[in-house]
C-alpha cells in the first residue's frame, strides 16, 4: 500500500509543476493528524489529490482522488463545488483487516461576498458495498469547517471530521471523531 501511494504521490508532483496551482492542507485533531496535497491538473477544473490520515488508536488512511471543481454560474459565484470520487486504502488497527473503497462524493466551500476572508466549507465522500474491496464492506467520511485567510495564500481553520466503516465480519466501527484545527496553504 506505501509503493502505491508514494508512486501516485510522486506522479501528482510531477504534474503539479507544470500545472503550477497547488494546495496543501494540515490538520490535527486530539488524536488524528491529516495532511491532503491536492493540484488543478488541467485549466477546465480537473484536480487531483493525495492524503494520509494517521489515528494513534485505530486507523492509517491514505486516498488518492480526481474531482472537477468550479461554480455553477458562469458570472461568478461565492460557492465553489467539486465532485468526483477518492480511491481509500484503509489500515485499521483492529483485527479486521485492511480495505480499499471507491468513495463517490465531493466539497463545497462558501465565501461570504461582503466579508470575503471568511468561508465554511465541507466535503461528503460515500462508498457501498459495490466498491468496496479486500475485507471492507463500505464506508463514510464527511466533514465541516469554518475559516478565515490569514495571508492571501495561507488560511487558518477548525472543524468536525468524522470516518466510518464496516470490514467482513465486523459492525460499523467509527474509525475518526474529532474537532480539528488545520492550516491550508495556496501556492
Amino acid at each position: 500500500m506505501l509503493l502505491r501511494s508514494t508512486g501516485l504521490f510522486v506522479a501528482l508532483i510531477a504534474v503539479a509543476f507544470a500545472a503550477q496551482a497547488n494546495n496543501l492542507d494540515i490538520n490535527l485533531g486530539s488524536n488524528a493528524a491529516s495532511i491532503n496535497y491536492s493540484t488543478n491538473l488541467t485549466s477546465t477544473g480537473l484536480e487531483g489529490d493525495i492524503g494520509y490520515l494517521h489515528h494513534t488508536d485505530s486507523v492509517d488512511i491514505g486516498n488518492v482522488g480526481l474531482q472537477v471543481v468550479g461554480d455553477s454560474n458562469p458570472a461568478g459565484s461565492p460557492f465553489i463545488f467539486a465532485v468526483g470520487g477518492k480511491l481509500f486504502f484503509i489500515s485499521p488497527k483492529q483485527n479486521s483487516g485492511n480495505g480499499t473503497v471507491l468513495g463517490l462524493g465531493g466539497r463545497f466551500n462558501y465565501t461570504w461576498p461582503s466579508y470575503n476572508r471568511f468561508h465554511i466549507g465541507g466535503e461528503l465522500y460515500y462508498a457501498p458495498s459495490i466498491t468496496s474491496f479486500n475485507n471492507a464492506d463500505r464506508y463514510l467520511q464527511y466533514s465541516v469547517n469554518a475559516g478565515y485567510e490569514i495571508l492571501h495564500n495561507a488560511e487558518l481553520y477548525i472543524g468536525y471530521r468524522h470516518i466510518s466503516a464496516a470490514f467482513t465480519g465486523t459492525s460499523t466501527l467509527t474509525l475518526d471523531s474529532t474537532f480539528m484545527v488545520g492550516l491550508n496553504l495556496s501556492f
